[in-house]
């Protein structure tokens, strides 16, 4: 993620806001508490990623950008990656009888990473 360029970035934020939403309603029943942390990561990662956007178009063109479409890209963007996370989990499970793999894990990690750099981003 350092060496990142501000679009690859946006795709991060809204790849880990999918995450964080599936895992919000995967634990939604069993874990509200942890469930509404997941969904508040998801509101944070999103809404950072649309900055991202929005400052990187607004130096490569001089021009306030429509915040409207970039909301609008990076909701779709996210629903389509809630459809993947959500297959990606319902494949492991008939595979080996438990939602998580390494390869899961490592997604859930890397996402970790990312929500920690929106923290430091927020708080600095």
């Amino acid at each position: 993620m350092g060496n990142a360029d501000a679009h690859m970035m946006t795709e991060v934020m809204n790849r880990c806001t999918a995450l964080n939403m599936t895992l919000s309603g995967l634990t939604a029943t069993e874990s509200p508490n942890v469930s509404k942390g997941y969904e508040n990561q998801a509101l944070h990662l999103i809404q950072n990623g649309i900055l991202i956007e929005l400052n990187s178009e607004k130096e490569l063109t001089g021009i306030e950008p429509d915040i409207d479409r970039l909301s609008d890209v990076a909701v779709e963007s996210v629903k389509s990656m809630l459809s993947i996370y959500n297959q990606w989990l319902n494949d492991n499970y008939d595979d080996a009888g438990s939602y998580f793999n390494n390869d899961f894990e490592i997604e859930m990690k890397g996402c970790e990473l990312a929500v920690k750099l929106v923290l430091q981003m927020s708080s600095g």
